[in-house]
Protein backbone atom coordinates (compact mmCIF):
# COMPACT_ATOMS: atom_id res chain seq x y z
CA UNK A 1 0.00 0.00 0.00
CA UNK A 2 1.24 3.74 -0.63
CA UNK A 3 0.08 7.41 -0.88
CA UNK A 4 -0.08 8.72 -4.60
CA UNK A 5 -1.51 11.93 -3.28
CA UNK A 6 -2.13 13.76 0.26
CA UNK A 7 -3.61 17.29 0.78
CA UNK A 8 -3.06 18.70 3.86
CA UNK A 9 -5.10 22.03 5.61
CA UNK A 10 -5.00 23.81 8.80
CA UNK A 11 -2.58 21.10 10.34
CA UNK A 12 -0.79 23.11 13.50
CA UNK A 13 1.40 25.29 10.74
CA UNK A 14 0.48 24.14 7.44
CA UNK A 15 -2.32 26.06 6.09
CA UNK A 16 -3.02 23.92 2.53
CA UNK A 17 -0.41 21.61 0.73
CA UNK A 18 -0.16 19.10 -1.72
CA UNK A 19 1.89 16.22 -2.75
CA UNK A 20 2.53 13.31 -4.41
CA UNK A 21 4.94 11.24 -3.29
CA UNK A 22 6.68 8.40 -4.75
CA UNK A 23 6.49 4.93 -4.41
CA UNK A 24 9.91 4.50 -2.91
CA UNK A 25 11.84 6.35 -0.83
CA UNK A 26 10.85 10.04 0.22
CA UNK A 27 13.07 12.53 1.83
CA UNK A 28 11.82 15.61 3.41
CA UNK A 29 14.15 18.27 4.28
CA UNK A 30 13.80 21.71 6.51
CA UNK A 31 14.69 23.64 9.77
CA UNK A 32 13.16 22.65 13.10
CA UNK A 33 9.65 23.87 13.10
CA UNK A 34 9.43 23.94 9.28
CA UNK A 35 6.63 21.66 9.34
CA UNK A 36 8.19 18.38 8.19
CA UNK A 37 6.78 16.07 11.52
CA UNK A 38 3.94 17.72 10.35
CA UNK A 39 3.41 16.35 7.39
CA UNK A 40 4.25 12.82 8.79
CA UNK A 41 1.52 13.56 11.35
CA UNK A 42 -1.06 13.84 8.55
CA UNK A 43 -0.30 10.67 7.31
CA UNK A 44 -0.08 9.02 10.88
CA UNK A 45 -3.51 10.21 11.35
CA UNK A 46 -4.84 9.62 7.68
CA UNK A 47 -3.83 6.07 9.13
CA UNK A 48 -4.58 5.83 12.74
CA UNK A 49 -7.08 8.52 13.05
CA UNK A 50 -5.06 10.05 16.09
CA UNK A 51 -2.10 12.10 16.20
CA UNK A 52 1.61 10.54 17.65
CA UNK A 53 2.31 14.13 18.62
CA UNK A 54 -0.85 15.36 20.55
CA UNK A 55 -4.12 13.54 22.71
CA UNK A 56 -5.72 16.53 22.62
CA UNK A 57 -7.01 16.99 18.98
CA UNK A 58 -7.67 21.02 19.39
CA UNK A 59 -3.77 21.56 19.77
CA UNK A 60 -2.74 19.98 16.15
CA UNK A 61 -5.08 22.21 14.16
CA UNK A 62 -3.72 25.78 12.83
CA UNK A 63 -4.34 28.79 14.82
CA UNK A 64 -7.56 30.39 15.11
CA UNK A 65 -8.65 27.72 12.70
CA UNK A 66 -11.91 25.28 13.75
CA UNK A 67 -10.82 22.34 11.65
CA UNK A 68 -8.37 20.18 10.08
CA UNK A 69 -8.25 18.08 7.01
CA UNK A 70 -6.25 15.31 5.36
CA UNK A 71 -6.89 13.97 2.21
CA UNK A 72 -5.07 11.07 0.63
CA UNK A 73 -5.28 8.36 -2.39
CA UNK A 74 -3.76 5.43 -1.67
CA UNK A 75 -3.33 2.84 -3.94
CA UNK A 76 -3.23 -1.07 -3.43
CA UNK A 77 -0.88 -4.08 -4.65
CA UNK A 78 -2.96 -5.20 -7.41
CA UNK A 79 -3.14 -0.76 -8.72
CA UNK A 80 -6.47 -0.77 -6.46
CA UNK A 81 -7.24 3.41 -5.78
CA UNK A 82 -8.99 4.47 -2.81
CA UNK A 83 -9.52 8.02 -1.69
CA UNK A 84 -9.56 8.54 1.90
CA UNK A 85 -10.15 11.72 3.95
CA UNK A 86 -10.10 12.64 7.11
CA UNK A 87 -11.47 15.98 9.71
CA UNK A 88 -11.12 16.47 12.78
CA UNK A 89 -13.61 19.52 13.92
CA UNK A 90 -14.49 20.69 17.48
CA UNK A 91 -12.83 17.72 19.28
CA UNK A 92 -15.05 14.64 16.85
CA UNK A 93 -13.51 12.79 14.28
CA UNK A 94 -14.88 11.68 11.19
CA UNK A 95 -13.54 10.03 8.38
CA UNK A 96 -14.45 8.48 4.27
CA UNK A 97 -13.30 6.28 2.65
CA UNK A 98 -14.39 6.09 -1.09
CA UNK A 99 -17.44 9.01 -0.23
CA UNK A 100 -18.28 6.79 2.98
CA UNK A 101 -18.00 7.63 6.23
CA UNK A 102 -16.31 5.24 8.89
CA UNK A 103 -17.41 3.97 12.13
CA UNK A 104 -14.07 3.52 13.80
CA UNK A 105 -10.06 4.69 13.42
CA UNK A 106 -9.43 1.27 13.12
CA UNK A 107 -11.00 0.58 10.01
CA UNK A 108 -8.55 3.63 8.99
CA UNK A 109 -5.52 0.88 9.95
CA UNK A 110 -7.06 -1.83 8.26
CA UNK A 111 -6.70 0.50 4.87
CA UNK A 112 -3.28 2.77 5.01
CA UNK A 113 -0.96 -0.37 7.54
CA UNK A 114 1.77 2.35 8.67
CA UNK A 115 4.58 1.86 11.21
CA UNK A 116 6.61 5.15 12.73
CA UNK A 117 10.01 5.54 14.09
CA UNK A 118 10.32 8.61 15.71
CA UNK A 119 13.20 10.49 17.79
CA UNK A 120 11.87 8.39 21.48
CA UNK A 121 11.81 5.05 19.79
CA UNK A 122 14.06 3.79 22.36
CA UNK A 123 11.02 3.81 24.66
CA UNK A 124 10.33 0.48 22.64
CA UNK A 125 13.42 -0.64 24.40
CA UNK A 126 13.56 1.19 27.51
CA UNK A 127 10.23 2.61 28.33
CA UNK A 128 7.05 -0.04 29.89
CA UNK A 129 6.21 -3.18 28.76
CA UNK A 130 2.67 -1.02 27.78
CA UNK A 131 5.12 -0.12 24.89
CA UNK A 132 6.61 -3.40 23.67
CA UNK A 133 2.60 -4.86 24.19
CA UNK A 134 1.45 -2.20 22.00
CA UNK A 135 4.16 -3.14 19.48
CA UNK A 136 2.83 -6.44 19.48
CA UNK A 137 -0.34 -5.70 18.79
CA UNK A 138 -0.12 -3.93 16.18
CA UNK A 139 1.45 -6.61 14.12
CA UNK A 140 -1.32 -8.94 15.30
CA UNK A 141 -3.85 -6.69 14.00
CA UNK A 142 -3.03 -6.60 10.45
CA UNK A 143 -1.60 -10.36 9.98
CA UNK A 144 -4.14 -11.96 12.04
CA UNK A 145 -7.94 -11.10 11.02
CA UNK A 146 -9.06 -12.65 13.57
CA UNK A 147 -7.36 -10.80 16.51
CA UNK A 148 -9.28 -7.76 16.42
CA UNK A 149 -12.22 -9.69 18.29
CA UNK A 150 -9.82 -11.57 20.32
CA UNK A 151 -8.73 -8.48 21.65
CA UNK A 152 -11.54 -6.55 22.13
CA UNK A 153 -13.55 -9.58 23.69
CA UNK A 154 -11.03 -10.48 26.09
CA UNK A 155 -10.72 -6.45 27.37
CA UNK A 156 -14.81 -6.69 27.72
CA UNK A 157 -14.67 -9.49 30.17
CA UNK A 158 -11.57 -7.79 31.79
CA UNK A 159 -13.08 -4.59 32.25
CA UNK A 160 -16.48 -6.15 34.22
CA UNK A 161 -14.05 -8.43 36.37
CA UNK A 162 -12.52 -5.30 37.43
CA UNK A 163 -15.83 -3.10 38.11
CA UNK A 164 -16.50 -6.65 40.30
CA UNK A 165 -13.16 -6.36 42.04
CA UNK A 166 -13.68 -2.81 42.85
CA UNK A 167 -17.57 -3.12 44.50
CA UNK A 168 -16.08 -6.78 45.84
CA UNK A 169 -18.60 -8.80 44.40
CA UNK A 170 -16.68 -11.88 45.02
CA UNK A 171 -19.90 -14.27 44.43
CA UNK A 172 -19.93 -13.19 41.28
CA UNK A 173 -16.92 -13.42 39.55
CA UNK A 174 -16.72 -17.73 39.26
CA UNK A 175 -18.68 -16.81 35.49
CA UNK A 176 -16.22 -13.74 34.09
CA UNK A 177 -12.88 -15.67 35.39
CA UNK A 178 -14.14 -18.59 33.30
CA UNK A 179 -14.72 -16.62 30.37
CA UNK A 180 -12.12 -14.61 30.32
CA UNK A 181 -9.68 -17.50 30.67
CA UNK A 182 -11.35 -18.83 27.62
CA UNK A 183 -10.32 -15.54 25.80
CA UNK A 184 -6.46 -15.80 27.31
CA UNK A 185 -5.77 -18.77 26.02
CA UNK A 186 -6.76 -17.83 22.08
CA UNK A 187 -5.28 -14.58 22.99
CA UNK A 188 -1.75 -15.65 24.61
CA UNK A 189 -1.31 -18.52 21.65
CA UNK A 190 -1.12 -15.44 19.01
CA UNK A 191 0.54 -13.64 20.74
CA UNK A 192 3.29 -16.49 21.05
CA UNK A 193 3.11 -17.55 17.68
CA UNK A 194 3.80 -13.43 16.14
CA UNK A 195 6.59 -13.50 18.93
CA UNK A 196 8.18 -16.85 17.56
CA UNK A 197 8.37 -15.92 13.73
CA UNK A 198 9.07 -12.57 14.58
CA UNK A 199 12.35 -13.22 16.79
CA UNK A 200 14.61 -14.74 13.73
CA UNK A 201 13.70 -12.06 11.47
CA UNK A 202 14.56 -9.52 14.46
CA UNK A 203 17.88 -10.96 15.31
CA UNK A 204 19.23 -10.95 11.20
CA UNK A 205 18.18 -6.98 11.59
CA UNK A 206 20.33 -6.64 14.71
CA UNK A 207 23.52 -8.10 12.78
CA UNK A 208 23.03 -6.40 9.82
CA UNK A 209 21.98 -2.83 11.64
CA UNK A 210 24.10 -3.21 14.93
CA UNK A 211 26.80 -6.46 13.82
CA UNK A 212 25.26 -7.30 17.51
CA UNK A 213 24.62 -10.93 17.76
CA UNK A 214 23.30 -13.32 20.62
CA UNK A 215 20.17 -11.16 21.34
CA UNK A 216 18.03 -12.98 23.30
CA UNK A 217 14.10 -12.66 23.34
CA UNK A 218 11.33 -13.66 25.76
CA UNK A 219 8.13 -13.64 25.55
CA UNK A 220 6.67 -12.92 29.18
CA UNK A 221 2.80 -13.74 29.10
CA UNK A 222 1.68 -11.75 32.13
CA UNK A 223 1.41 -14.60 35.01
CA UNK A 224 3.70 -17.19 37.03
CA UNK A 225 5.61 -19.82 34.40
CA UNK A 226 4.13 -23.44 34.66
CA UNK A 227 1.13 -22.12 36.14
CA UNK A 228 -2.57 -22.03 34.34
CA UNK A 229 -4.04 -18.94 33.74
CA UNK A 230 -7.19 -19.65 36.22
CA UNK A 231 -4.67 -21.12 38.45
CA UNK A 232 -3.00 -17.94 38.56
CA UNK A 233 -6.37 -15.68 38.85
CA UNK A 234 -7.29 -18.45 42.01
CA UNK A 235 -4.25 -17.67 43.51
CA UNK A 236 -4.25 -14.06 43.44
CA UNK A 237 -7.84 -13.37 44.25
CA UNK A 238 -7.31 -11.98 47.55
CA UNK A 239 -4.90 -9.36 46.19
CA UNK A 240 -7.38 -9.03 43.43
CA UNK A 241 -9.85 -7.73 45.47
CA UNK A 242 -7.59 -5.70 47.66
CA UNK A 243 -6.44 -3.79 44.70
CA UNK A 244 -9.65 -3.61 42.55
CA UNK A 245 -8.46 -4.73 39.92
CA UNK A 246 -6.75 -7.71 37.84
CA UNK A 247 -3.41 -8.17 38.80
CA UNK A 248 -2.61 -11.26 35.95
CA UNK A 249 -2.95 -11.85 32.23
CA UNK A 250 -2.12 -10.65 28.77
CA UNK A 251 -2.52 -6.84 29.89
CA UNK A 252 0.19 -7.29 31.73
CA UNK A 253 2.54 -9.07 29.12
CA UNK A 254 5.86 -8.31 28.29
CA UNK A 255 8.88 -9.03 24.96
CA UNK A 256 12.00 -9.26 27.32
CA UNK A 257 15.43 -8.73 25.09
CA UNK A 258 18.04 -9.58 26.73
CA UNK A 259 22.27 -9.71 25.83
CA UNK A 260 24.69 -11.61 27.43
CA UNK A 261 22.07 -12.46 30.06
CA UNK A 262 21.53 -8.60 31.00
CA UNK A 263 18.38 -6.69 29.95
CA UNK A 264 18.80 -4.25 26.52
CA UNK A 265 17.80 -1.41 28.36
CA UNK A 266 20.90 -1.90 30.56
CA UNK A 267 23.23 -3.45 28.34
CA UNK A 268 22.91 -1.07 25.35
CA UNK A 269 23.78 3.02 25.04
CA UNK A 270 21.18 5.55 24.16
CA UNK A 271 22.41 5.59 20.77
CA UNK A 272 22.34 1.49 20.70
CA UNK A 273 18.92 1.37 22.47
CA UNK A 274 17.53 3.76 18.92
CA UNK A 275 19.16 1.14 16.82
CA UNK A 276 17.60 -1.79 18.69
CA UNK A 277 14.00 -0.13 18.09
CA UNK A 278 14.78 0.52 14.36
CA UNK A 279 15.77 -3.07 14.13
CA UNK A 280 12.98 -4.61 16.01
CA UNK A 281 10.16 -1.88 13.47
CA UNK A 282 12.34 -3.11 10.70
CA UNK A 283 11.84 -6.81 11.29
CA UNK A 284 7.91 -6.14 12.16
CA UNK A 285 7.97 -4.06 8.68
CA UNK A 286 9.25 -7.34 7.15
CA UNK A 287 6.98 -10.63 8.51
CA UNK A 288 4.02 -8.23 7.64
CA UNK A 289 5.83 -8.11 4.03
CA UNK A 290 6.50 -11.76 4.34
CA UNK A 291 2.79 -12.77 5.54
CA UNK A 292 0.87 -10.47 3.66
CA UNK A 293 2.88 -9.94 0.46
CA UNK A 294 2.22 -6.37 1.00
CA UNK A 295 4.50 -3.40 2.38
CA UNK A 296 3.11 -0.94 4.98
CA UNK A 297 4.32 2.54 5.25
CA UNK A 298 6.76 3.41 7.32
CA UNK A 299 7.54 6.98 8.60
CA UNK A 300 11.27 7.88 9.95
CA UNK A 301 10.93 11.25 12.02
CA UNK A 302 14.29 12.89 12.78
CA UNK A 303 16.60 10.23 11.31
CA UNK A 304 19.60 12.01 12.04
CA UNK A 305 18.50 12.39 15.69
CA UNK A 306 18.31 8.45 15.68
CA UNK A 307 21.55 7.69 13.83
CA UNK A 308 25.18 8.12 13.10
CA UNK A 309 26.36 8.35 9.36
CA UNK A 310 27.76 4.78 9.32
CA UNK A 311 24.38 4.06 10.49
CA UNK A 312 22.29 6.25 8.76
CA UNK A 313 23.23 4.67 5.27
CA UNK A 314 22.79 1.28 6.64
CA UNK A 315 19.37 1.58 8.03
CA UNK A 316 18.52 3.29 4.37
CA UNK A 317 19.92 0.81 2.55
CA UNK A 318 18.18 -1.68 4.45
CA UNK A 319 14.50 0.38 4.27
CA UNK A 320 15.46 0.45 0.21
CA UNK A 321 16.14 -3.40 -0.52
CA UNK A 322 13.15 -4.42 1.60
CA UNK A 323 10.55 -1.94 -1.29
CA UNK A 324 7.73 -0.14 0.03
CA UNK A 325 6.68 4.08 0.27
CA UNK A 326 8.49 5.30 3.27
CA UNK A 327 8.65 9.14 4.46
CA UNK A 328 12.26 10.34 5.92
CA UNK A 329 12.63 13.90 7.72
CA UNK A 330 15.55 15.56 8.25
CA UNK A 331 17.29 18.46 8.86
CA UNK A 332 19.78 18.98 6.48
CA UNK A 333 20.02 16.92 3.26
CA UNK A 334 24.20 16.87 3.78
CA UNK A 335 23.64 14.66 6.70
CA UNK A 336 21.96 12.06 4.27
CA UNK A 337 24.48 10.67 1.10
CA UNK A 338 21.27 10.43 -1.02
CA UNK A 339 23.30 9.56 -4.75
CA UNK A 340 22.92 6.14 -4.31
CA UNK A 341 19.01 6.55 -4.56
CA UNK A 342 18.03 8.02 -7.64
CA UNK A 343 14.38 6.40 -8.02
CA UNK A 344 14.12 9.07 -4.49
CA UNK A 345 11.50 12.24 -4.45
CA UNK A 346 12.69 15.38 -2.60
CA UNK A 347 10.84 17.68 -0.78
CA UNK A 348 11.76 20.83 0.96
CA UNK A 349 9.76 22.13 3.77
CA UNK A 350 9.84 25.77 5.01
CA UNK A 351 6.93 27.98 7.05
CA UNK A 352 4.37 25.03 6.34
CA UNK A 353 5.36 25.03 2.51
CA UNK A 354 6.16 22.29 0.58
CA UNK A 355 8.38 22.19 -2.83
CA UNK A 356 9.37 19.01 -4.61
CA UNK A 357 13.31 19.09 -5.64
Amino acid sequence: MSLKYLAISDLRNIKSVSLKPGPGLNFVFGPNGSGKTSLLEAIYLLSRGRSFRSAHSRRIIRYQKHSLTVFGRSQNHSGLESNLGLQIKEGRFRAKVDGQYLKKSSDLAAILPLLLISPNGDKLINGSPRQRRRFLDWGLFHVEHGFLSVWQRYNRVLSQRNVLLKQGRRAELGSWNQQLSQICEEFDCLRKNYVDQLIPIAQQYFEQLMNLKGVKFHYQNGWAQGVGFSEALAANIENDLKLGFTQRGPHRADLVMKIDGRSAAQYLSGGQQKLAACALMLAQASLYLQKTGHHCLILVDDLSAELDSTHRATFINLLDAMGGQVFITATDPALLDLSAYKAAEMFHVEHGSIISK
